[in-house]
């Protein structure tokens, strides 16, 4: 006869489970409102409980088994929203509530919220590439807005191309 879980092993449980949800919910608006939480330092916590949790289920196989399994799951998860964006670089813009993403080939104005944040602007731009660079992309860029309005952004961006450029924002559950 199994015996019933102690509440110390409920909880454990419960906290894997709870951020394995917030994972792939992080997940799920990123993919389908470019909306992205701030749970970077969650993988601390999932470290340290799954240890906890596997040396504490060891003798269950079942439990052991699924303990496992959400860890896989979690890392795999977490290892997939750290390289979704592939090489990229960024920094805040300055005056603003805004920050600058940018790879070879394109960047993205971001708006930070409490606990989340949202790509306000995406646009395909070799404004940023550098073929002397190891990396692909100029380090040296400054960022300033210039003007924005309701459904628009104007920056101006100095890097090894001066360009000034103006963005159509989304609304907050759009995505292109």
């Amino acid at each position: 006869m199994n015996k019933p879980l102690t509440l110390f092993q409920k909880l454990l449980l419960s906290l894997i489970i709870v951020m394995l949800l917030t994972i792939l919910s992080d997940l799920l608006l990123q993919y389908f409102f470019d909306i992205r939480l701030e749970i970077g330092l969650l993988i601390i916590p999932l470290i340290v409980v799954g240890i906890i949790s596997l040396y504490i289920f060891f003798p269950r196989k079942k439990l052991f088994v699924s303990v496992l399994f959400f860890l896989i799951t979690g890392f795999v998860l977490i290892f997939f929203l750290i390289t979704k964006d592939g090489l990229s670089g960024g920094s805040a813009i300055t005056d603003s509530e805004y920050s600058i993403r940018i790879n070879q080939r394109s960047y993205w104005i971001v708006k930070h919220y409490d606990f989340a944040e949202k790509i306000v602007a995406k646009k395909n731009s070799v404004v940023f590439f550098d073929p002397n660079s190891k990396t692909g992309f100029d380090r040296g860029y400054q960022v300033k807005v210039l003007k924005e309005t309701p459904d628009s952004l104007y920056i101006e961006i100095n890097s090894k191309l001066h360009q000034v450029d103006s963005l159509k924002k989304r609304n907050l559950w759009e995505k292109n």
